[in-house]
């Protein structure tokens, strides 16, 4: 199994509400893409410092390969936000962004925006409603 992680997904591991380490143990590859590091970094919170200081220790314990952002990403992404809303359904630039790394590379993306991406027609699925998946056996 592939996976593009989402933002939300990072999200919801940082918060400890997601098991992550399960999810990379068991997967084959595992990436986020470039939009996912602008959007995470843009996250950071600014009143509290403890939950800033979980933030950054969580943020550099990541050791995830990310997939660049590209003119080909950026045209699959125009096409596949139109996509959704020619099924009248608007669908974030990130979203669109995250949706068309993992067609191009052949990924499914975990996230807690489903709708959104089936929508778009890229297969997703929201890890938090189930468990990690079988370990791989080669």
């Amino acid at each position: 199994m592939k996976f593009l992680l989402d933002t939300s997904i990072l999200v919801e591991a940082e918060r400890q509400r997601f098991d992550l380490g399960g999810w990379l143990r068991n997967a084959e590859e595992v990436h986020i893409c470039d939009a996912t590091v602008a959007e995470y970094l843009a996250g950071q919170p600014l009143k509290d410092e403890g939950k800033r200081k979980r933030w950054r220790e969580f943020w550099t314990s990541l050791n995830l390969p990310s997939k660049p952002l590209n003119r080909q990403v950026c045209e699959q992404a125009g096409a596949l936000l139109v996509v959704a809303r020619s099924k009248g359904r608007t669908v974030s630039l990130g979203d669109g962004l995250h949706a068309a790394v993992a067609e191009i590379h052949g990924l499914e993306v975990l996230t807690t925006d489903v709708d959104d991406f089936l929508a778009m027609g890229v297969q997703a699925r929201n890890p938090l409603l189930e468990n990690p998946p079988a370990e791989v056996r080669l």
